[in-house]
């Protein structure tokens, strides 16, 4: 069986709940398809005692016919439905309790949110399951999970009742980092370099559900033809199908996630809003909330900027490929558009998105990860207020020195260009003129397989990071 991948400070949170010695309650979320059923199903293997999945959009007769059917096959013999989860979890109860283990005993709801039809009174009888009867055995490990976070913020982490701080460990799943995407291919006996790698990783992400489609012997470019452009692409309808499994109404997700895949460096509030067509309003402010906690968009601020007048950026690289180029299948025939002024452009900025998501990895490479330091991005606009530049990353750091990255995508060492050096000259005097506090600035390169040390970069650029330092 596979190991599983990475995931260390998760699998110590897991570790401790079979060594505690009282009854847990773990909620884990993170974005769909990121492995959250993996994890729990593989750590716990045996030890798992029930486990019911939600059907998606089924109203409550289905889900109670599911839980049937779950009992029926742990107990191995018939049970019939329920009449409504109060019978259901008094029938769990008593099924459970003639488990004999000397372990503890794992109860696994997954997708928590898709169980909870409306009226069904679901989570009020959860919650009386675990506080009259689970919490006092010392010996249960209830675990919820869910892709729809922001639910799970709401319904449970929030509850006013009986779920109120019952929740004693919390799981947040992230995408795997390089390093992960890489042990992972290993694993599946697929040798791509680094540089392929990362290729796929700008499509896909670090996302386990999609890794786990890659096939050997067929080259980065090949994968993605074969997942996103074949007649039998699995990938076709995975955008819309993605955010409709996620948010129960995702029209309007839809439209700032399409609009967001279109901007390169993200957009305000306002200019987000305008560009999507969704009216400045508290359903806006839900939408974007939401999928900034289910991790598909992510809110920055610029250098200086402690609240406001930050930019909400498309944190998934599958949606942004999704929309650049399969929306319109167009690059249908994907082999002939990888040469293309298009797709090279598209590759620099996910580049730079992926080295946002390789923060620490870049801190340790320059060999700052000891000192206090916030990464950022900044836009510099001319007098009329217009973008002259934009700095792909800022790492204003304690130690009064701020990091000016630029950040190239090549398939080759990168040889920087006399226009080039100016404009970084030019950053650095624009950037200067709007620090509010005089500290030394050092441009970084941080490129795929590093920088030549020409007449342009001698002199002007005090250090560099390349591609396999964030692995």
């Amino acid at each position: 069986m596979n190991q599983i991948i990475g995931r260390k400070a998760e699998l110590e949170i897991l570790q401790s709940t079979i060594e505690s010695t009282q009854s847990e309650f773990i909620a884990v979320t993170g974005r769909r398809r990121i492995g959250k059923t993996y994890l729990v199903n593989t750590f716990f293997k045996d030890d798992i005692c029930f486990y019911l999945t939600g059907v998606q959009n089924q109203p409550i007769k289905v889900q109670l016919q599911a839980f049937a059917s779950e009992l029926s096959r742990r107990k191995q013999s018939f049970v019939s439905a329920p009449a409504d989860w109060m019978e259901a979890f008094a029938v769990l109860r008593d099924y459970v309790e003639t488990v004999k283990t000397k372990r503890k005993k794992v109860i696994f709801f997954d997708e928590l949110s898709w169980i909870e039809t409306q009226r069904s009174g679901f989570l009020q009888i959860f919650a009386h399951f675990w506080n009259s009867w689970a919490a006092w055995e010392k010996n249960i490990v209830l675990v919820v999970a869910g892709s729809s976070t922001s639910w799970i913020i709401k319904k449970v982490y929030n509850d006013t009742g009986g779920l109120h701080n019952r929740v004693t460990k919390r799981i947040w799943l992230e995408p795997f980092k390089l390093a992960e995407t890489e042990a992972f291919l290993k694993q599946r006996n697929i040798a791509l370099n680094r540089y392929d790698i990362a290729l796929l990783y700008m499509t896909f992400g670090g996302v386990p559900f999609y890794l786990n489609e890659l096939k050997a012997g067929e080259s980065a470019a090949q994968n993605i033809e074969r997942l996103c452009f074949s007649d039998a692409a699995l990938l076709q309808n995975e955008f819309e199908n993605l955010y409709a499994s996620i948010f129960r109404q995702a029209e309007l997700h839809l439209r700032i996630v399409r609009t967001l895949a279109r901007s390169p460096y993200g957009m305000e509030r306002a200019e987000l809003l305008k560009m999507a067509k969704i009216d400045n309003s508290g359903t806006a402010t839900k939408v974007l909330e939401e999928l900034i906690a289910t991790g598909y968009v992510h809110y920055l601020l610029p250098l200086g900027k402690k609240s406001n007048g930050g930019k909400y950026i498309l944190a998934d690289f599958f949606s942004r490929f999704y929309v650049n180029f399969m929306a319109n299948r167009q690059s249908a025939d994907w082999m002939s558009q990888i040469e293309s002024h298009a797709y090279k452009s598209w590759c620099g900025i996910a580049f730079e998105w992926l080295c946002h998501f390789h923060k620490k990895e870049i801190l340790k490479a320059l060999g700052i990860s000891g000192i206090r330091t916030s990464i950022s991005y900044l836009t510099l606009k001319d007098e009329s207020g217009k973008m002259a530049a934009q700095i792909d990353m800022l790492i204003d750091r304690a130690d009064n020195v701020v990091n000016l990255c630029e950040i190239k995508f090549a398939n080759d060492v990168y040889a920087l260009t006399k226009s080039e050096a100016n404009n970084i000259r030019n950053k650095m005097t624009q950037l200067r003129a709007q620090l509010k506090k005089r500290k030394s600035i050092f441009p970084v390169m941080i490129t795929t397989f590093g920088c030549e040390k020409n007449m342009h970069y001698l002199g002007l650029i005090h250090n560099q990071v390349e591609l396999d330092d964030l692995f």
